[in-house]
């Protein structure tokens, strides 16, 4: 992981537990921020364990492949939006799918669309690392991120100023999900 992503997750990181202590004091009282702290400090966690090389609710070093591609991945946290960027210097939302599963040994093809003909549908209900979640609106599919664990999925989105995790939880992604796939990844399950 690069030094400049570190810093970004580190910066991710502390922003959320900030955010998740607003209100810490208001015990007792009826708030409808309590979900969105708990969120925020989940973020936190899945950002600092993304610092030390793990991500909670990932599969291991036993898993080769999704250990690479989660490593590649997270390797471009906040690398900036580019529409049609397929390298490390700026991804839009396929190149930085494809140019990751690349990493890890396994070609997709360049667009979402297209990714989203490849491999098998996979249930919103069974998603596992590695799966590739679409988004869209009126039947066509522009958007898509790579799954992590726990309905955390990282993506490269221009309103998210670049490669970052969401949450399928979040209104938007929740209204415009499309379905998700699990790429033939040379056998990985």
């Amino acid at each position: 992981m690069t030094t400049g992503a570190k810093w970004t997750l580190a910066v991710l990181a502390l922003a959320a537990l900030a955010f998740a202590s607003l209100g810490a004091g208001m015990a007792g009282r009826t708030s409808q921020a309590g979900p969105v702290r708990q969120d925020a400090a989940r973020d936190a966690m899945f950002y600092l364990a993304a610092l030390r090389g793990e991500a909670l609710g990932l599969r291991g070093p036993g898993d080769p492949f999704h250990s690479r591609l989660t490593r590649a991945a997270f390797s471009q946290a906040g690398r900036g939006y580019v529409y049609g960027g397929a390298g490390p210097s700026g991804f839009d939302c396929s190149g930085f799918t494809s140019w990751s599963y690349a990493q890890a040994g396994h070609a997709l093809p360049r667009t979402s669309g297209e990714q989203f003909r490849q491999g098998r549908a996979v249930d919103p209900k069974a998603l596992r690392q590695g799966d590739l979640v679409f988004f869209g609106r009126e039947g066509r599919v522009d958007h898509v991120g790579i799954y992590l664990a726990d309905g955390r999925f990282i993506h490269s989105s221009r309103p998210a100023g670049g490669v970052a995790v969401s949450s399928l939880a979040d209104p938007y992604w929740t209204r415009t999900y499309a379905g998700a796939r699990r790429p033939d990844a040379g056998g990985a399950p």
